[in-house]
């Protein structure tokens, strides 16, 4: 039984079509290994930038859990009232407007 030539060139193609799904199939499975390190990696810098960023936060002076200086005018938007002068302020500022001093 010889096989023909036509027959011969099709089962070439047959042959090189599943090399190539066979190559993406590995690639595939070493992704999906590798997958949860990635994931691990980028979950830890998330954490890490979420804590800088609370860090830069308390050191310029944001929110305070503690909001005793915080007052509603009367068409109800919050203001912050300086603890030294008394100013109402906007209620995102962080300085006071008058006189400069940190709003905790």
């Amino acid at each position: 039984m010889l096989i023909k030539k036509e027959e011969r060139r099709d089962m070439e193609g047959l042959g090189a079509f599943s090399g190539i799904v066979t190559i993406v199939i590995l690639i595939a499975a070493v992704l999906a290994f590798l997958m949860p390190f990635f994931i691990f990696r980028i979950r830890n810098e998330i954490i890490s930038m979420n804590q800088k960023m609370t860090e830069l936060v308390k050191i310029l002076g944001g929110s305070n859990k503690n909001d005793s200086n915080i007052e509603f005018t009367k068409s109800g938007k919050k203001v912050k009232k300086c603890m030294q002068c008394g100013t109402n302020n906007r209620y995102e500022d962080y300085n006071c407007m008058k006189c400069g001093s940190a709003l905790l």
